[in-house]
């Protein structure tokens, strides 16, 4: 009997299930969905990535040193990768919508009450805690409810859509904010900007959940028929074993904290680094939105890698262009013109573009579907850990020596390890297929041996 009601239960969740998806495909509802994505995208991940514009400000308001400025910009940028395993919790919980919402309205209450800061300390809690947890929640929620309402190749457009997004709100949200700091000081900038991200809120109003409802429905009655579950954690914490006897990830895993913190942490200080080289506000701010630029165009490469050139690694596609932000990190203390510090920001921006865009793409190739939720959270906490410790390690190295030539040293440093990581992750993952070829060859010989029709 409970065999028979637990069939009716998957065959009614199946036809419940079959009609969300046409209604999902046939709805309107999906392209307000997708402009509105785009513009949570804009913003959330527009503002967090460029307060560099207004660590400057924060410097000479403060008055403290560069290592605890740095602190704001990277606690935001950590908490937003950090806090990535809890929303996507309270995304399959609550839904895109709700947990959306709840996102955006973090992000407005920690940025008007950065506007009463008196210290550095409480814009780490209010901007770089409040703020960062809700940029993940709406960064999350965003890419979720889009994925919902988008199926097949209609969806990888869509994702890339919001990508885009991303990209433009990198390129424009410098300048915006730089206008509200020359009109209104750094005070006006974030209460005008909060006002802006509470449009976020409205936003997800539009982000009807439909998966979300199946999961609750089945979830109920399959405690209402009293079957036999598995405890949550079960298959999570399997897939943790896993990735810890997969060498491969462990190395790839290593070698994304020694890239993608280091040269986040360079763009906390990209703006007084300019400044120091003798350009002016105006010419600092466009130099850093050519790289942003860099970034947007750059993250198409792995993927057209992986078209036209199909048997590349995608381990050794992160290798190349890190070992050339390696480069031109070491170079940039020494730049002259504007023409070279254009190049050098560019190549570095590219090196950023392409690493966002293989996180997932590598992760994936790496430890399969079964494990690949699990293989990224962890990925993107590690990440969102090292991000929150490097900048303010660079700023110490800046206060300790006057300067930013020995810090930008160290950074190529470790972006030349990254660079090293990722061909030694690429070598171990190809040494494991060649012994698993050569493990299948062996049982095809027995088999052959003990069934010669099967040789044949």
């Amino acid at each position: 009997m409970a065999i028979h009601e637990a069939s009716c239960l998957n065959s009614s969740s199946s036809s419940d299930q079959q009609a969300k998806t046409t209604k999902k495909k046939s709805s309107p509802r999906r392209w307000f969905v997708l402009v509105s994505g785009y513009l949570i995208m804009f913003l959330c991940t527009g503002f967090p990535f460029n307060v560099s514009v207004i660590n400057a400000e924060l410097l000479r308001a403060f008055k403290k040193s560069k290592t605890e400025t740095a602190l704001v910009q990277s606690i935001m940028v950590g908490a937003l990768y950090v806090a990535g395993t809890l929303c996507g919790k309270s995304v399959a919980r609550y839904g895109a919508r709700v947990t959306g919402i709840a996102g955006g309205l973090l992000v407005t209450l920690g940025l008007v009450l950065s506007f009463f800061a008196q210290s550095i300390p409480h814009l780490i809690v209010t901007l770089g805690l409040v703020s960062g947890i809700g940029f993940s929640a709406t960064f999350i929620s965003a890419l979720t409810s889009v994925g919902e309402h988008f199926e097949g190749h209609s969806k990888l457009m869509a994702l890339s859509f919001l990508t885009f997004g991303s990209g433009c709100g990198g390129i424009t949200l410098p300048f915006l904010l730089h206008f509200l700091i020359e009109e209104f000081g750094w005070r006006g900038c974030l209460l005008i900007t909060g006002g802006l991200m509470a449009n976020i809120a409205p936003f997800f109003a539009v982000c009807r959940q439909l998966s979300v409802s199946v999961q609750q429905i089945t979830e109920n009655k399959s405690d209402e028929l009293n079957t036999e579950a598995k405890p949550e954690g079960d298959g999570f914490t399997k897939s943790l074993r896993a990735l810890g006897k997969n060498k491969v990830y462990l190395t790839h895993v290593v070698a994304m904290c020694c890239t993608l913190p280091v040269i986040n942490s360079s763009l906390v200080f990209m703006i007084d680094f300019l400044k120091t080289q003798g350009f002016d506000s105006e010419t600092a701010i466009l130099l850093y939105l050519y790289s942003q630029i860099a970034t947007t165009v750059f993250a198409l490469v792995p993927s057209l890698c992986k078209k036209y050139i199909p048997h590349t690694s995608v381990l050794i596609i992160p290798a190349y262009f890190t070992l050339i932000g390696s480069s031109v990190t070491a170079f940039l203390p020494h730049a002259d013109t504007y023409a070279q510090f254009v190049v050098l920001l560019v190549c570095l921006e590219m090196t950023l573009g392409v690493s966002i865009t293989t996180i997932s793409m590598t992760t994936m190739k790496v430890v399969g579907l079964k494990d690949y939720s699990a293989g990224l959270g962890v990925l993107m906490t590690l990440i969102g850990i090292s991000g929150s410790i490097a900048g303010p390690i660079v700023g110490l190295f800046v206060d300790l020596t006057g300067s930013y030539t020995k810090p930008f040293y160290g950074m190529s440093a470790g972006l030349g390890l990254a660079a090293g990581l990722f061909v030694l992750a690429a070598a171990i993952k190809q040494k494991s297929k060649s012994k698993q070829l050569d493990n299948d060859d062996d049982i095809t010989e027995v088999v052959g041996a003990v069934n010669p029709a099967f040789s044949i």
